[in-house]
């Protein structure tokens, strides 16, 4: 069991990384969380730079103006070409990390400041970078920091990061693969309940929010929608009990007992027959009428269920539309919103997923 829950985290970030890799934009919350291969080979590459030789003095030719020139043009170099040095540090170092490695960047911005002031005092004379260029190495390496470093936070936020990113790719495994049984069936309350956990998770957490899982999330609640739809569709008995349709009957007092309706009508019949054999009068009559009033009442019973089954259907097809547009990941959440409020059955929308959806809309 723990072999195939390691398994199943395993393909998740395996899935997780494709992900990174593909969209540029969700690099910034993997570094967070230590993952940044472009995050170390800009490291590795300003560590080079660090070993960059400058500019050499030039030669002198015994020409007072043109040698005076040359120098002038040399101090500028000398000058530009350590800037340039500082520049990338600096540019560097507001790059995303782990902010537990922030204990860090105090240190390296003082040894950049002791440089400048090195340089300063010797503008010709070149500033020695070892120390800055293991202070470099060192941040780059999360393995290579000491018990400073709170390795339990970045752990957090990885799993955060897992949980919250990780459940549409969860979704998308279940569909390709049923037999599966990773998440309870869509149309059921317990996923809407776990959806709606995983839309809220994903909304408090500002450093996971994105356009494009903003629009995942809306898919995701609106196949919820669409499966509910059918189901509720399709299935008399939820339809009965939405409708509240309580007219006195075995079948309310016992669900689970199988043509329950059936042998309560006949028990009636059976006891009408005997109240008429026994001249019962009253007692006959008062079944009678009663048999009457269900007949009557069960077929308006029958065409308020067809009559909502229809709405139901109708909304379906108009509803599936909206759905197919925000499958493709090409809609407007204003637009979005606008075609909800002519849907009849709004609440099966759930108050996360308009949160959502209202969110996407004021930061378009």
């Amino acid at each position: 069991m723990a072999d195939d829950k390691k398994k199943q985290q395993w393909d998740i970030w395996k899935e997780l990384d494709e992900l990174r890799q593909r969209h540029k934009e969700l690099a910034p919350m993997f570094a967070r969380v230590g993952i940044a291969p472009d995050f170390v080979q800009s490291a590795n590459s300003l560590r080079l730079e660090l070993q960059r030789r400058p500019p050499t003095a030039p030669l002198v030719t015994g020409e007072r103006d043109k040698d005076a020139q040359a120098q002038e043009e040399y101090k500028k170099a000398f000058a530009s070409h350590f800037e340039e040095v500082f520049f990338k540090v600096e540019s560097f170092l507001r790059s995303p990390w782990p902010p537990e490695t922030e204990f860090l960047v105090t240190p390296i911005h003082e040894e950049l400041a002791a440089q400048h002031r090195a340089l300063a005092k010797n503008p010709l004379v070149a500033p020695s970078f070892e120390k800055l260029d293991l202070m470099i190495e060192q941040y780059a390496n999360l393995d290579a920091m000491d018990e400073r470093l709170n390795r339990a936070a970045i752990d957090a936020r990885k799993q955060q990061l897992t949980e919250v990113l990780g459940f549409p790719l969860v979704v998308r495994r279940q569909l390709a693969h049923p037999e599966w049984e990773l998440l309870p069936p869509l149309a059921s309350d317990e996923y809407q309940q776990l959806l709606n956990s995983k839309i809220e998770a994903y909304r408090e957490t500002d450093w996971l929010q994105t356009r494009l899982f903003d629009k995942w999330y809306v898919a995701l609640e609106f196949d919820a929608i669409w499966a509910r739809l059918k189901r509720d569709a399709n299935d008399r008995e939820r339809i009965i009990s939405q409708l509240k349709l309580n007219w006195p009957k075995l079948g309310n007092w016992a669900p689970d007992f199988p043509h329950a309706d059936l042998v309560w009508y006949l028990l009636l019949v059976l006891v009408c027959v005997v109240a008429l054999i026994a001249e019962w009068w009253w007692w006959a009559g008062g079944l009678l009428i009663w048999l009457q009033l269900s007949v009557i009442i069960e077929k308006h019973h029958v065409q308020l269920v067809n009559k909502r089954r229809q709405a139901l259907l109708l909304e379906c097809g108009r509803f599936k539309r909206i759905r197919d547009q925000i499958s493709s990941g090409k809609f407007d959440a204003s637009q979005v919103m606008r075609q909800l409020k002519q849907f009849n059955f709004r609440h099966y929308v759930s108050e996360q997923g308009l949160l959502l959806l209202q969110s996407m809309s004021m930061h378009r």
